[in-house]
């Protein structure tokens, strides 16, 4: 009876484990320039030059002035952004945040049935010298 709670709270506590890490994005790895950023209209990853990194959920220019949206405690902010502070910007990956999820879905579960095979085989009484 003990071995199958386990084996239940085991797999929901991987299971929520698994919700938790569908949220990864990843980003292209090459450069984008503001103007790509703001025609995709998505998830971008800023490098500043001093190495502080942002994660907006989209960029918008505005009068002429480039403006990236961040989620904050208080909502949604908007901050301004200038080319010349800019290091690096990241337009985000749908298909490799897709493959990435699938991949960790699939590892974890893979894991937990091989955990409970392991678990069940060794429950298991078998007597060779009877047979």
């Amino acid at each position: 009876m003990k071995i199958n709670d386990f084996k239940s709270k085991f797999a929901s506590l991987l299971l929520a484990f698994l919700i938790t890490l569908q949220s990864c994005v990843a980003y292209k790895k090459e450069t984008s320039t503001l103007d790509e950023a703001v025609a995709t209209n998505g998830k971008v990853l800023v490098v500043k030059t001093d190495d502080t990194k942002l994660k907006l959920t989209k960029i918008e220019q505005i009068d002429g002035v480039y403006y990236g949206s961040i989620k904050t405690k208080n909502g949604i902010e908007k901050i301004p952004l200038t080319e010349s502070d800019l290091k690096r910007i990241s337009v985000f990956d749908k298909t490799a945040s897709t493959w990435g999820n699938i991949g960790i879905i699939a590892g974890s579960l893979g894991v937990v049935f091989i955990i409970i095979v392991a678990i069940s085989v060794q429950d298991m009484d078998i007597n060779l010298e009877t047979l």
